[in-house]
């Protein structure tokens, strides 16, 4: 771990029981958090075989007593401890974290992230908010990821809330509601094309 690593509390002590696990979050790093055997360890949440995700598993015995954390999707089975497969080489299994255990709770050690640089999308994300814009009602897609990760830095800041809808149609419904209902203006987040044209139901 480089010096850029910090410490951050995940679980109190008792929040996790013995043969547990659950999925964890410091800033944008998912985590499943294991506790067994008496011993925690913090590994990458993402199943290597299609992203399932670890911390929704559960530990399960197997041939000859070992027990193993297992993918909730597809089975795969990793040793809870040291995160590596049945059979598993040195350097094959799942990522570990450092963990510790101190008088107010678990901790984990994980490498800040790099500062963030601004870009276009952020611009736009903080023109919607100097015109007035409150709230966005969308559905976050391959092609406005930027754009995504933008209002979510402003919703972090309290600057304007993001509320996900299922149906493009559904934003632009939500958006003239919400300005007839305050007088204030409304965003509407969609992918391009499909996505867009779905808003033309609302509108």
């Amino acid at each position: 771990m480089s010096s850029q690593t910090n410490w951050f509390k995940v679980a109190a002590l008792n929040e996790l029981p013995s043969g547990r696990v659950k999925t964890v979050t410091v800033g944008t790093t998912s985590l499943a958090l294991v506790h067994f055997d008496g011993r925690y360890s913090a590994m990458d949440n993402r199943c290597p075989h299609q992203g399932g995700p670890l911390g929704e598993g559960s530990i399960e015995e197997g041939v000859g007593g070992q027990c193993w954390l297992r993918c909730p999707w597809h089975g795969w089975d990793f040793d809870p401890l040291t995160g590596k497969p049945p059979g598993g080489h040195e350097d094959t299994g799942q990522a570990l974290y450092p963990v510790e255990v101190r008088d107010d709770g678990i901790y984990v050690a994980v490498e800040t992230a790099p500062a963030h640089q601004r870009t276009v999308s952020d611009v736009m994300a903080e023109t919607l908010v100097n015109w007035g814009v409150r709230r966005v009602f969308g559905m976050v897609g391959h092609s406005n990821l930027g754009l995504a990760d933008a209002l979510r830095r402003q919703a972090l800041a309290g600057h304007l809330g993001y509320i996900g809808i299922r149906h493009e149609g559904a934003a632009a419904f939500a958006c003239s509601g919400y300005a007839k209902l305050t007088g204030r203006p409304a965003a509407c987040l969609t992918i391009a094309g499909p996505g867009a044209t779905n808003l033309m139901t609302g509108l």
